[in-house]
């Protein structure tokens, strides 16, 4: 989808700063709606059709972990979400695995808002295809004896935009290279990513997914695209229910 054709819903307490982005992205020529807590935001999506919520985490009524849970519980279509803040009332690991799709912290530019909308408005299709501007300076790699042993075992499993793996690397937050094996499925997954989250007592990692060779990239797209969790990267208390 196009960012001029979709419809954008603002959560966020405080009127100025709902005004200053609401102006962003009706300039982008995006339908916009706006809502000061997390109760009045439901009602809005409830009523609605709306592609994308752009929302703070701490708020009166209802703060935004609360109105995303209750969106994701819905049995109705489920808008992209995500989260902008000024505190740290989640942690990255929890927020991926509730469906969050990006979160950012306030201040935030105006062009890199709106490029963060854009790419969770375009298909994994697309957006998998292209090289991340980023140049990353680390490999994950991981050899497994097949995908349907990864998921059996806990070792990997899927999200809607990204995997949790475990592995014992020595990696930070941030671009990687992505090289995994699965030897009796005869497939070798090439492609890029950002670890978002780290757990290192439990040697597990969250990781976006940037881009997947030509030869993966529908094989890819599929299992996360039968992802039965809503999660966009799944973490270690969800893992069983990631992998199904």
């Amino acid at each position: 989808m196009q960012l001029k054709d979709a419809t954008v819903l603002i959560v966020d307490d405080e009127p100025d700063w709902r005004a200053i982005i609401r102006d962003w992205f009706e300039r982008e020529g995006c339908r916009v709606l706006a809502a000061e807590n997390g109760a009045e935001a439901l009602h809005l999506v409830r009523t609605n059709r709306i592609d994308v919520v752009v929302s703070d985490v701490r708020m009166p009524v209802m703060d935004g972990i609360t109105f995303l849970r209750n969106i994701k519980a819905s049995e109705s279509y489920k808008p992209s979400v995500m989260f902008i803040t000024g505190f740290s009332d989640i942690g990255p690991g929890e927020a991926y695995d509730l469906g969050v799709e990006a979160m950012m912290a306030k201040p935030v530019e105006r062009k890199d808002l709106i490029s963060a909308v854009t790419r969770v408005l375009t298909s994994r299709d697309e957006l998998w295809q292209q090289l991340a501007s980023l140049q990353p300076d680390a490999l994950l790699a991981a050899s497994f004896a097949s995908l349907a042993t990864a998921l059996s075992q806990g070792l990997l499993a899927f999200g809607r935009g990204g995997f949790r793996i475990h592995s014992i690397l020595n990696l930070r937050e941030g671009p990687v290279d992505l090289l995994l094996n699965f030897d009796a499925d005869k497939r070798t997954v090439t492609g890029q990513g950002i670890v978002r989250w780290l757990a290192t007592a439990e040697a597990e990692m969250g990781v976006e997914i940037t881009s997947i060779d030509d030869n993966n990239r529908a094989w890819i797209i599929g299992l996360s695209g039968a992802n039965t969790s809503h999660s966009f990267i799944p973490c270690t208390t969800s893992s069983a229910t990631a992998a199904r």
